[in-house]
C-alpha cells in the first residue's frame, strides 16, 4: 500500500525576502513549496538565536498569497507563547517561479490558546505613509488586504468569538506537515 506523499501535490519554488523599502538585498534564495494559495519557505535561525526546547533551528514560514500575509510560529516563543503566531502584512511580487516577499510594516500576535490577538507596528505603518517611503495606493492595497485576513481568517463575525475563524488557516495544512527540509537550509544572519 503506497503512503500518502504531501510532496508530489506541491510545486517546488524559490522565496526571497526583505523589508519594503529597504536598500539592503533581499535575503534568499530560500527554498519553499507552493500548493494553490499558499506558499511555504524555510530559513535557518542566526546562530546567536536559541531555539526552544525541542524545536529546530529551521523555521517555517507560510505565505496566504490572497491576503499578502506571512506568519510564522516562531522557533524561540517558550511558555504560553509556543503556541502564538507572528504575522506580517507583506507585498507579493511574482517571477516565474520566484516569489519577492516584503514587510509592509503591521504585524499581529496570533495566540492559539483564547487569548486576544495584539496589534503592532501601526505606527511605523503611518510613519512610511507620511515619509512617502510608502505610497497611498500601496497603503491603501494593504490596508484592505489586513482587513480581509482579520475577517477571514481572525473574526468573520461582526463580533469575536471564542475562537478564531480559521487560525492556523486549514489550508497550510498538508506543507505544515510535510518532515522533510526544503532543501538546503540557508542561514539567516539579522
Amino acid at each position: 500500500m503506497s503512503r500518502f506523499d504531501p510532496t508530489r501535490m506541491t510545486e517546488h519554488i524559490q522565496v526571497w525576502r526583505g523589508k519594503h523599502g529597504d536598500d539592503q538585498p533581499l535575503f534568499g534564495p530560500l527554498p519553499a513549496q507552493r500548493l494553490g494559495d499558499v506558499v511555504a519557505y524555510e530559513f535557518q535561525i542566526p546562530e546567536h538565536f536559541v531555539p526552544a526546547p525541542g524545536r529546530s533551528d529551521v523555521e517555517r514560514t507560510f505565505v496566504l498569497l490572497d491576503v499578502g500575509v506571512s506568519f510564522a510560529n516562531p522557533f524561540y516563543f517558550t511558555g504560553a507563547e509556543a503556541d502564538t503566531w507572528y504575522v506580517d502584512l507583506i507585498s507579493v511580487e511574482q517571477q516565474g517561479d520566484c516569489y519577492i516577499f516584503r514587510d509592509l510594516y503591521i504585524d499581529v500576535f496570533v495566540p492559539t490558546d483564547g487569548r486576544h490577538y495584539r496589534q503592532l507596528d501601526l505606527d511605523e505603518f503611518a510613519d512610511a505613509i507620511a515619509s512617502d517611503a510608502l505610497s497611498m495606493a500601496d497603503a491603501v492595497d494593504g490596508l484592505r488586504r489586513w482587513q480581509r485576513f482579520l475577517d477571514r481568517y481572525l473574526h468573520a463575525d461582526r463580533w469575536p468569538s471564542a475562537a478564531w475563524t480559521d487560525f492556523p488557516p486549514q489550508s497550510i495544512q498538508v506543507l505544515r506537515e510535510i518532515a522533510e527540509p526544503f532543501g538546503k537550509p540557508v542561514r539567516w544572519e539579522g
